[in-house]
């Protein structure tokens, strides 16, 4: 845990180096310090289709990190500005940026590991 999932919009990737966004946000989940690092997982996902507002040349970012419940609003808080200090600077150009932290239904979260 977490799973940081960034949504963007597509013609970011010809303004910004989406590999950066990734370690940028990756790095920022590592510097909360409230996870293992090996436990964290990034990913981006590139958005063709979307709309924002009513100008077609705005962009947006969205980050997702979901985790295991039982962290404190302030631990949250300190996972949101560790990962903002570190995409800040690559995102300064785009219209809107925005993330989330949820917490994951233990209940109706399953996973499995490959035994090396």
């Amino acid at each position: 845990m977490p799973h940081c999932v960034i949504e963007y919009s597509a013609p970011l990737a010809e303004q910004i180096d989406i590999s950066k966004l990734v370690k940028a946000t990756h790095q920022g989940a590592v510097d909360s310090g409230l996870f293992e690092t090996s436990a964290i997982k990034t990913r981006a996902h590139r958005c063709d289709d979307f709309l924002i507002g009513d100008d077609p040349k705005n962009s947006f970012i969205h980050i997702r990190l979901s985790i295991m419940p039982g962290r404190s609003h302030e631990q949250k808080t300190v996972l949101l500005e560790q990962v903002y200090s570190k995409v800040s600077t690559l995102t300064a150009g785009v219209n809107s940026v925005t993330m989330e932290v949820l917490d994951i239904d233990r209940q109706n979260y399953f996973k499995a590991l490959a035994l090396t």
